[in-house]
């Protein structure tokens, strides 16, 4: 399936979802409006184990396009805004878990879309940055403090500043750093470990894993124990226990075609 921004390909389980804006891979309010049908199709179709969001060519996302900037009046800046917020819903709500393989630049929206992704594999050649405040724009800090410290959050949305795949690393806002030939094998054997277990299991975690995010200790604790309540009475739930005590891949229902 084909998007003139947003491709998804899907194959054994595993959706990949590449942005295909040349030449940077800008985003416009089409192009929000397409990431968020793709997302809401992924959630909706229970064939998909996992995703993983990618950019074509040498960048991964280096924001919004600008060109229009200057002619919004106030109302058109709120009614793209509120596509804009719809489409990022769309991505973090989403009931697959999604891998993001950072294979360039990730700017603005680029960094934001990153920080939405459960799992982030980065490409050497990759940097993060939120130069908005540079064309007299602000927003997507607290995307970014969702897995960067608080004061590099800050710092990168007061000054601009870029930092590099390995920076990323350190200060845990990418879970690994690969050589840039080797970001979508990398990618894809993560997936494919996703896509290995209980589809039930898998998007129920998922469920648990948003929602617990701003809940406080117990009260995380207690509805994690409610979903596992319910998942210890699946077949997928029975058989996955049987096959580790009979030391076997476990057999469940709905095999990846």
């Amino acid at each position: 399936m084909t998007g003139s921004d947003i491709r998804l390909n899907i194959e054994r389980g595993i959706a990949l979802v590449t942005i295909a804006r040349a030449p940077v891979n800008a985003f416009t309010i089409e192009t929000y409006r397409q990431l968020r049908k793709t997302f809401t199709d992924i959630a909706e179709n229970t064939d998909v184990r996992v995703a993983i969001l990618t950019g074509e060519g040498k960048t991964f996302c280096a924001g919004n396009d600008v060109s229009g900037f200057l002619e919004q009046t106030y109302d058109d800046t709120v009614e793209e805004l509120a596509i804009i917020r719809t489409s990022f819903n769309a991505l973090q709500d989403c009931a697959a878990p999604v891998i993001a393989a950072v294979n360039g630049a990730a700017l603005g929206t680029g960094i934001v879309l990153t920080a939405l992704c459960d799992i982030r594999v980065a490409s050497e050649r990759a940097f993060f940055a939120l130069p908005e405040i540079s064309v007299g724009a602000m927003g997507g800090a607290k995307h970014v403090m969702r897995m960067a410290p608080q004061g590099m959050a800050r710092l990168m949305a007061f000054t601009g500043r870029r930092v590099s795949a390995e920076e990323a690393l350190r200060v845990n806002m990418v879970e690994k750093v690969v050589a840039h030939d080797s970001l979508m094998a990398e990618a894809l054997e993560i997936a494919e470990q996703i896509a290995n277990q209980s589809p039930t299991a898998i998007r129920l975690a998922k469920v648990a894993a948003n929602r617990v995010e701003t809940m406080h200790l117990k009260e995380a604790y207690e509805y994690e124990c409610s979903l596992m309540s319910s998942l210890r009475m699946t077949e997928e739930s029975q058989e996955a226990a049987r096959a580790f005590m009979e030391k076997r891949t476990p057999a469940f229902v709905a095999d990846r075609g």
